[in-house]
C-alpha cells in the first residue's frame, strides 16, 4: 500500500455515484452524479474511507457524506452539516427504530439487501441495496453503486 504525503493521508478521488430507487414496485429513474472527493485507508480498523460533498442535485447541499468500508463487509453511512445521520449496513441485517416526532410515533424498518466493495489506494467501489419501511408498509429500495478513482500524484507538494 502505497503511503500517502498528504494531509490526514487523504487521497484526492473521483467519485462517480449511480442511485436507482423503486416505489410501489416502480423503478424510478437513476440518477447519476459525478464529484470529487477523499479516499483515505483508517490503519486502525483496516477500513477505507470515501468522502465528498454533496450537492445541490441530491437536496442535500451543506452535508458532507462519508462511507467506511470494513474488512468484515460492514458499511457505516455518516452524513454531516445540514444533515445528520448515520447508518450501519451488513447483508442480511434488519433494524428496527422508532422515532417521536410532533405528530407521533414513526417506526422505521431497514433491511439490507447488499453491501460489498472493495477499495485500495487506486480505488474501487461500494455497492449498496437496501429497502426501507415505515410503519410496516414498503416505502422505497435503493441501489446505489460508487466508483472510486484515487488521483495520482505527482509529488510530496500535493496536498488536500
Amino acid at each position: 500500500m502505497t503511503n500517502f504525503k498528504s494531509i490526514n493521508d487523504r487521497q484526492i478521488a473521483r467519485i462517480m455515484l449511480t442511485s436507482n430507487q423503486w416505489y410501489d414496485g416502480k423503478e424510478q429513474r437513476p440518477v447519476r452524479l459525478s464529484t470529487i472527493g477523499t479516499l483515505q485507508h483508517r490503519s486502525e480498523d483496516d477500513s477505507w474511507v470515501v468522502t465528498y460533498d454533496e450537492s445541490a442535485a441530491t437536496g442535500m447541499a451543506g452535508t458532507q457524506t462519508s462511507l467506511s468500508l470494513y474488512p468484515d463487509g460492514q458499511i457505516t453511512l455518516a452524513r454531516t452539516g445540514e444533515i445528520e445521520m448515520q447508518l450501519s449496513f451488513n447483508k442480511g441485517d434488519q433494524r428496527l427504530e422508532q422515532f417521536e416526532t410532533p405528530f407521533g410515533l414513526i417506526r422505521l424498518s431497514l433491511l439490507t439487501h447488499e453491501a460489498k466493495g472493495s477499495l485500495s489506494d487506486i480505488g474501487g467501489n461500494i455497492e449498496l441495496g437496501y429497502a426501507v419501511a415505515v410503519d410496516n408498509r414498503h416505502a422505497y429500495s435503493t441501489k446505489l453503486l460508487l466508483e472510486i478513482e484515487a488521483k495520482k500524484r505527482s509529488g510530496a507538494d500535493d496536498i488536500i
